[in-house]
Order: structure tokens, then C-alpha cells, then sequence
């Protein structure tokens, strides 16, 4: 049936009862596709029954925003990208999240939570400026509903005619926290599944009476539901609510979509339950395992950064300066898990709330304990504010450990960790350490509560098997005994990148750069007593990176040194490999010996 779904028109010519089959073959595509491509998994297998619903009731026209937008590939797959499904996440294949460039059916570039009801209303008030009469739908996962941006939209969005469809499977990436998400399981739990359950095995048990008796009272409860129920938490806000609904039962699904598409002329909430995995017992058993699955085959390290993050903060327990650790909702990914099993009381998760962690840590180290926030790189992002006047401008004892940075392959622009270098370089009282060995990681976790000010560790996902320490100065990986230029590298890739370039030379010196802020002035000092070149290699963009700051530094001291940069152009990078990424920018092998030839040969 699937392979006979090309567009939205082809879904609508099915009958209400086709649609559970449908559903059933997008599940084992997803399962297939996805464990070869690698992507968001668990949370795509809760949403099938939702996202043909949305499509089978709503019209092409109408305007859908993924919150997130890691639970768009059963969209994707019913809006014209099903048969090129299998090319997700490669490059120039399909991106992982919703792509305005990619399919017009896209109605919002989204990447991060929180940001689908202001998105949403944003197109309702210009559809409305407009003459417009399109439908608007915020899907919001209930992690969301912890984001401060949700309650910012939800208090603006009065009289605006829009649907926004929260759904609730208990989870963001991991087991929500917070009294945000107490509110949602309050609505969730009590004895009224449990007993709807009783009476419909009950009734459907009396012979010719129980089945119609069973279907007019389900009736009866929509109706209620549609007209009638009303909830608090929503109230507040002056929007109509109706739930909750079973996210996984397609047939009510469909009857409460068209029935609200009809009738919703203020902004409207449809609670609904799904089933995060739902369908695939091992994502089921484990969702946040799930979340997302690796590519087949992909090489992967046996050690992660993560680990090490979670084996040092561990150690650091106990000893002379009291710690905490905050995380924004990814206990696990982050290595925190770890510390929350070892040290609970030491563990803080505050939700997809970023800007309130590094306030919230702020506060905790004024408070007298060294605090340690760990965050994606692009994700960090959103705190920039708190970052700057929270953190830096008091010159407070937090420790920012940003995994992911650099290039992060197949999850493409959105999540992209290439510009921390850039915005923590500028920010006064802040140093920033970028660790190239496990080692260095670990090393550097220790000696940042040991710092009166504000720290930033910034690392990949794998870093390099070494035994190389972390002392507060550059290395030296490879040198030369008559350099003639240096490769300033940081980070793990690049370091070893550097290194096999200049181990084929007998000209290049390969310097592995371990903190960004402050430089390494011994070593900037003995390029310029050799008059050689300097090349600097990051994963950031050029911009205010670090290879800017060495231009600086040799411009302001008033040395002969010229200086060149390798790193991002001024745009956004697409989803491809790192390799393919590393390649397209020049910084892979390749692509460094091309440079130096070219900066030697101008001699």
C-alpha cells in the first residue's frame, strides 16, 4: 500500500479503515530505513498514526511546524521523499529535519526545541494580514513544554486561529523532569484508562448489544471531549483544550482532526498520547536508547567523550570543592548519568532550558559550589545572554563542557558545533580549552574547579587514544629542524590530521592546540624567531575563530609573521559525513598539503 503513496493526494483516496496497514508499512520502513541511514528513531515509530492523520484530514495548503523536527520522517515520507527515504542524512540526500529548501510541504526550518508555537503563530497572523485562509498546526512534543520560549508563545498567542497538537509521550530525549511535565502526567494518570479498559472488554463481551453500546458510548465521550472538557493548565492562556487522545489510534485521530478542522476558530490545544518506539519492542523497552540509532556499519570508538566526562565528575566528588553538574534534558549523552547514579544530590536536569541552566549554575557557584553545565555545542547557543552577563560578567567558577563541537556529520546545520570558538572567544574573563585526547578531557574536568572564572571545554564525540597530558600549553605532535610553517590544529580530528601532514615533510611542524583563550604566547613567539609561516586549522567558522585570534595577536605585537586560516566559509554546513565535511572545507588530509604547497611555493 505505502509504495503506492507518491503525494498527499494519493492518501487521501484511501478509505479511514486502510489507514492502520498504511501506518503498519511506514513503521517496518521506518525500522529498515533508518537503522541503515542512522537518525532519530524511537520518536518517528511514535508519531506514524499522528502524521497520516495530520495529512489525511488537513489539506496541502495548510501549514504543519515540527517542534524539533526529529519526528518529521513519516512526513517526509508521505509529502513526495518516500522513495528517495533511504538516501536520509547523506549528502545531498535527505536532511533529518524539516528543510524549506528541500520540499515546499516544509513550513519551517526547525532543529531545536521550543521554537514550533512561535513559528506557527507567526505564520497565522501573516496569513491573517494577509486574506489568507490556511490552517496552522504546531506539533510540540511535551519535552517542549519545559522550554521558556513555549510559555513566552502560548502567553502571546490570544485569538489566533490555530491548532497546536501536543504530543505527549512522557519524553524529550530522556524521561522528562520538572513541574512543567508533572502538570501533563497529572492529566495522564488516575484510574480512568485503566477502568475505560475494563468496561470496553466488558462490553464487547455481551453478545449483539455490547459492540453498538461500546461505540455509542465512545461517542458520547468524544462529543464531551470536543465540546465540553476543560482543562486548567491551558486555561490560563485562554485555549481551547481537548484530550487527551490516544496518539497511537488512528481512526479517533482522524474523527478529532476533521471534526477541529471544521470548527476551531480560536487557538485550539489536542493533547495526545503516543508511545515513544511504538512498535519496535527494543525502542519501546528502551525509547531514550533509541532516540537515535548510529548508521549500519559506521565506524564508531569504543570509548566516547561522554564517558570520561562522567568517570571524572565522579572522582571530583567528595573532594575540596564542592561540585554540581546541570544538563538540559540529556543526562545520558552528555555523561551526567553517570554522576546522577553516583551522586544524586549532586545531579541537577532542568529540562530543554538552556538559558535557565547556565543562570541556574550561575547561581550555584555564587553560592559557594563549582558548577559544571554540559550542553551540546549548538545547543549552548541559545544561553548566550545568560553566558555573557550571568556568568562571565561576574566571573563565576562554571565549567561549560561542550560535546559536539566541530562538525557533527549526518544531523547537518542545525546542529552544527561550529561556532563556539568564535562566541566564547570574545566573551571577557572566559578560557577555553579544547582538548584533543581523552586524557586532555579528563585532565581538563579536574584543573577547571581549581579556576576563579568561567571555563569552556570544548570536544568532539571521539577524541584520540593517547596518553598526551594537559598542562596549559600547546603540544608539539611533530617537529621539523628547519620549519619553514606551522600547523596550529585544534581539536582531536585535526590534531592527527596535522600530525600525518607533517610527519611526510621535513618542513611542517604539527602543533596540537589545547587552549584557545589564552594562546600559547612561548610558542607563537618561537614561529616568529623562525620566520615561518603559521596555518591554523579549526572546525569553526573563520570569523572571530581561532585563527583570527593568532592573526591578532602577531598584528598587535608587531611581528613579520604571516598567518593563514583554515576553517568554515561564512555559511551553514549540510548534512554529509565529517569526512565529506573535513573534505569540502580542505581541512582533511588532502586538502592541508594542497595549502601548505601553495603557501611555500609564494615564498
Amino acid at each position: 500500500m505505502l509504495e503506492q503513496i507518491k503525494t498527499i493526494s494519493d492518501l487521501k483516496k484511501l478509505s479511514v479503515k486502510e489507514l492502520p496497514q498504511l501506518c503498519a508499512e511506514i513503521r517496518e520502513k521506518l525500522i529498515a530505513d533508518v537503522s541503515k541511514s542512522g537518525g532519530h528513531l524511537a520518536s518517528n515509530l511514535g508519531v506514524v498514526e499522528l502524521t497520516v492523520a495530520l495529512h489525511y484530514v488537513f489539506d496541502e495548503c495548510d501549514k504543519i511546524v515540527w517542534d524539533v523536527g526529529h519526528q518529521s520522517y513519516v512526513h517526509k515520507i508521505l509529502t513526495s521523499r518516500g522513495e528517495n527515504f533511504s538516501s536520509l542524512r547523506s549528502k545531498d540526500g535527505l536532511s533529518g529535519f524539516p528543510d524549506c529548501d528541500e520540499d515546499q510541504s516544509d513550513s519551517f526550518n526547525t532543529g531545536h526545541a521550543g521554537t514550533a508555537i512561535s513559528a506557527a503563530l507567526g505564520l497565522a497572523k501573516s496569513r491573517d494580514a494577509l486574506g489568507e485562509t490556511y490552517n496552522v498546526i504546531a506539533v510540540v512534543g511535551d519535552g517542549s513544554m519545559t522550554c521558556g520560549m513555549t510559555y513566552e508563545a502560548l502567553n502571546n498567542v490570544k485569538d489566533a486561529r490555530m491548532l497546536i497538537v501536543l504530543n505527549d509521550n512522557n519524553m524529550s530525549i530522556g524521561q522528562n523532569v520538572g513541574s512543567a511535565t508533572l502538570n501533563m502526567s497529572k492529566l495522564r494518570v488516575g484510574k480512568y484508562d485503566r477502568n475505560k479498559e475494563k468496561l470496553k472488554k466488558f462490553l464487547l463481551k455481551i453478545p449483539l448489544l455490547g459492540k453498538p453500546t461500546y461505540r455509542f458510548l465512545r461517542w458520547c465521550k468524544r462529543r464531551a471531549k470536543l465540546g465540553y472538557v476543560r482543562n486548567g493548565y491551558f486555561d490560563n492562556f485562554d485555549l481551547k483544550y481537548i484530550g487527551i487522545i490516544d496518539g497511537n489510534e488512528i481512526k479517533d485521530l482522524v474523527y478529532y482532526f476533521e471534526k477541529i478542522k471544521k470548527n476551531v476558530v480560536k487557538p485550539t490545544v489536542m493533547h495526545v498520547v503516543t508511545k515513544k518506539g511504538k512498535g519496535y519492542k527494543p525502542a519501546e523497552d528502551d525509547p531514550e536508547g533509541y532516540h537515535f540509532v548510529g548508521r549500519a556499519n559506521a565506524a564508531s570508538d569504543a570509548l566516547e567523550s561522554a564517558a570520561v566526562v562522567g568517570d571524572a565528575l565522579v572522582r571530583l566528588v567528595g573532594k575540596d570543592v564542592p561540585i554540581a553538574a546541570v544538563c538540559a534534558a540529556m543526562a545520558r549523552s552528555t555523561g551526567l548519568s553517570a554522576l546522577r547514579e553516583a551522586a544524586p544530590d549532586c545531579f541537577f536536569d532542568v529540562g530543554i532550558a538552556e538559558e535557565h541552566a547556565v543562570t541556574f549554575a550561575a547561581g550555584l557557584a555564587k553560592g559557594g559550589v563549582h558548577a559544571f553545565v554540559a550542553i551540546y555545542s549548538s545547543f549552548l547557543q541559545r544561553s548566550y545572554d545568560q553566558i555573557l552577563h550571568d556568568v562571565a560578567l561576574q566571573n563565576l567558577p562554571v565549567t561549560f563542557l561542550l560535546d559536539r563541537a566541530g562538525f557533527v556529520g549526518e544531523d547537518g546545520q542545525t546542529h552544527q558545533g561550529l561556532f563556539d570558538l568564535s562566541y566564547l572567544s570574545q566573551i571577557p574573563n572566559m578560557t577555553v580549552w579544547t582538548p584533543a585526547t581523552y586524557r586532555q578531557l579528563s585532565d581538563m574536568i579536574e584543573q577547571s574547579v581549581l579556576q576563579s572564572g568561567p571555563v569552556a571545554i570544548r570536544y568532539s564525540k571521539y577524541l584520540l587514544h593517547d596518553a598526551r597530558e594537559f598542562c596549559g600549553k600547546w603540544n608539539t605532535l611533530v617537529a621539523a629542524e628547519n620549519p619553514r610553517l606551522y600547523l596550529l590544529a585544534v581539536g582531536a580530528r585535526l590534531s592527527k590530521i596535522a600530525a600525518s601532514v607533517a610527519e611526510e615533510r621535513d618542513d611542517t611542524v604539527a602543533v596540537e592546540v589545547t587552549t584557545v583563550k589564552p594562546l600559547d604566547n612561548a610558542l607563537l613567539d618561537e614561529i616568529e624567531k623562525n620566520h615561518a609561516y603559521a596555518l591554523t586549522l579549526e572546525e569553526n567558522v573563520l570569523s572571530g575563530g581561532f585563527g583570527q585570534s593568532v592573526v591578532c595577536h602577531f598584528v598587535s605585537s608587531g611581528a613579520d609573521v604571516k598567518v593563514y586560516t583554515a576553517g568554515v566559509n561564512d555559511e551553514f554546513v549540510k548534512h554529509a559525513t565529517v569526512e565529506e565535511q573535513l573534505a569540502q572545507f580542505g581541512l582533511d588530509e588532502k586538502g592541508v598539503c594542497e595549502r601548505i604547497d601553495k603557501i611555500l611555493s609564494n615564498r
